[in-house]
Parts: C-alpha cells; sequence; structure tokens
C-alpha cells in the first residue's frame, strides 16, 4: 500500500494540530456552562411540603422556584428551616406557599468564567447562580461545582488554615435539642458542631437532619413525607421550646454522627477532596487534634475570588 505525501502531511498537522489546542485548552478559562447542572424545580404554586419532598427526594439543599417552566426563585433548606422554626402562625406546611420562603435568583451568563463566578457568590454571600443564555435559564452552578472546580485547578495554592473560618458556632452531644436549635435561629447558621465534653468533635447537626428526623409530638405532629422509608415530622414549637420535646431530646440523638476533620496546615485541594467524597458542606478543622475552626464550601468559593483577584492584579 503506497501512502502519498499529501496523505502524511496532514496526518502530521492534524496531530500537531491537536497537541496545539490542548495545550491551548489547559490554559482556558472554564465557563460556567461547562459546570451547570440541571435545573430541579417546583412550582411557584408549590407549598413548602412540596419543596422539602422535592430536596429529600434528590439529597440537595435548594431548589428552583419556576412560574410557567421560567426559573423566577430560589429556597434553600436552610430558608426553609429557619421559617419553620420562627414563623408562629397556626398553618400546616403544606398551606404555606413556597414563595413566602423565596429569594431572588442571581443569574449569569453562561460564558461567564468560573472565577467571575466565584467573585458574585462571594460579593454576595449566596450558594448558587442560574446560568443564562438569551435570556433563559438553562442551568445552576452551586458551590459543590466550584469546590470541585478548585481540586482541578489550584493544587498547592492554598491550605486549609489560609481559608478556614474561625468563629464557628458549636454544643455539646449531651445538650437539649432545643438549644442547639436556639442557637441556629439566633445566628442564622445552617450547621452546629457537636462536641463531646473534651472537646472533641463527634457530629454536626443541620436543618438536613431535622427534615429527616421523625418524631411523634401529638397534635403538632404533621408528616410531610413517608416515601423510600423517611417520615419526615416536623413539630416548630416543640423542637424550640423548654418544655415540649427539643428539652427532653439531646442533640446527639439528632445529630449526624462522625464529624469529619481536616488538618490545618492540609493542602486546600485534599480538604475539598474530603468534602466532595462525603457529601458534605463543611468539615472541622484540627490542630493536634483541637478543634480550631471550619472549613466550608463558601471558605472555597472565597478562596477561588482571592487567587483569581490576585492573579489579575499581578497581570
Amino acid at each position: 500500500m503506497i501512502i502519498s505525501f499529501e496523505y502524511c502531511y496532514f496526518q502530521v498537522r492534524k496531530l500537531c494540530f491537536d497537541f496545539l489546542y490542548s495545550i491551548i485548552k489547559k490554559f482556558l478559562l472554564t465557563t460556567a456552562k461547562e459546570l451547570m447542572k440541571e435545573l430541579i424545580t417546583v412550582s411557584n404554586t408549590s407549598s413548602v411540603a412540596d419543596a422539602l419532598r422535592k430536596m429529600v427526594h434528590y439529597d440537595i439543599s435548594r431548589v428552583i422556584i419556576s412560574h410557567d417552566s421560567e426559573p423566577i426563585g430560589v429556597v434553600t433548606e436552610r430558608d426553609i428551616g429557619l421559617f419553620l422554626l420562627t414563623e408562629r402562625t397556626e398553618r400546616k406546611i403544606d398551606e404555606i406557599p413556597i414563595t413566602e420562603l423565596m429569594s431572588k435568583l442571581v443569574t449569569v451568563n453562561q460564558i461567564t468564567t468560573i472565577e467571575d463566578c466565584a467573585k458574585v457568590m462571594a460579593e454576595r454571600d449566596i450558594g448558587s447562580l442560574g446560568i443564562n443564555t438569551n435570556g433563559k435559564t438553562i442551568g445552576i452552578l452551586t458551590r459543590t461545582d466550584l469546590t470541585r472546580y478548585y481540586i482541578t485547578k489550584f493544587v498547592g495554592q492554598k491550605r486549609v488554615g489560609d481559608v478556614m473560618t474561625i468563629s464557628f458556632i458549636s454544643c455539646y452531644g449531651d445538650e437539649p435539642l432545643y438549644e442547639a436549635l436556639s442557637s441556629m435561629i439566633t445566628q442564622k447558621v445552617s450547621r452546629i458542631i457537636v462536641k463531646d465534653r473534651t472537646e472533641k468533635p463527634i457530629g454536626v447537626i443541620s436543618f438536613r437532619d431535622l427534615f429527616r428526623l421523625s418524631m411523634v409530638l401529638g397534635k403538632e405532629e404533621e408528616i410531610i413525607d413517608n416515601s423510600s422509608g423517611i417520615s419526615i415530622l416536623f413539630s416548630r414549637r416543640g423542637l424550640v421550646s423548654k418544655t415540649g420535646f427539643g428539652a427532653t431530646a439531646k442533640v446527639k440523638e439528632a445529630m449526624t454522627p462522625k464529624m469529619i476533620t481536616v488538618e490545618h496546615d492540609d493542602d486546600l485541594t485534599m480538604a475539598c477532596i474530603s468534602l466532595i467524597e462525603n457529601e458534605i458542606n463543611a468539615a472541622s478543622v484540627l490542630v493536634n487534634d483541637k478543634l480550631t475552626g471550619i472549613l466550608s464550601k463558601t471558605d472555597v468559593v472565597r478562596a477561588i475570588a482571592t487567587i483569581a483577584k490576585k492573579k489579575k492584579d499581578s497581570i
């Protein structure tokens, strides 16, 4: 078989082009469209119970609210948790419109770089962005997506101690549940680190734990989902009352055990891997086995924004 000069020329040129493209692509900035995920939505006519069912079913921390198939807002598990523990009417959760809790969905264009997305999320202190193209929201970008991105782009650039949050809310596992929930309400936080009396972290309690907790609380009990073996019952007053269930139940009975820990001097990339592999939003930071802070995906987003700004300022 005779191979022509032209064939060899074009094959060599193709190989050179493919090689150069792979080098160029390595240094091209990733866009929001490349990392975005599919929208998971509920209608604007849905109730809080409908949104909770969707969150539990998909094991997600937020749902998008849509009107005529167009996203108009977002609700997070933190929004729902704080609302249910502070709202004082007698309405059942399947009677509360989800729009009462809805926040505006901040959006960016699909060609926005991930670094710029991180900047927007850090500045506005939000956990997600809608991704737009031609005026239509086609996907969502979350802190989890940016945490995965950090793993692939920033090895060796930050230590855990460089970005962790030093101030954090904690409680003891043998404390009454209502005390922990009261702290979540007053501090407006989504989670609290649970320690034993030697100050060692033993777990975390979050709104998701409460959503999954089955409780029988007399007349105020409300079952909102019983699918997949999960029963979710929520009694707002009983949980935060000094005389109700929240006073008799202990924090350790409601928490998620085994808090994931990372070391202060660990490369941030390795800590991000722990967050992703364990499907968690935060980890305790230790120095000599002592709890000194917390590392969350919010801290990772801020780290990306800081690195991008430093890079831009040096140009």
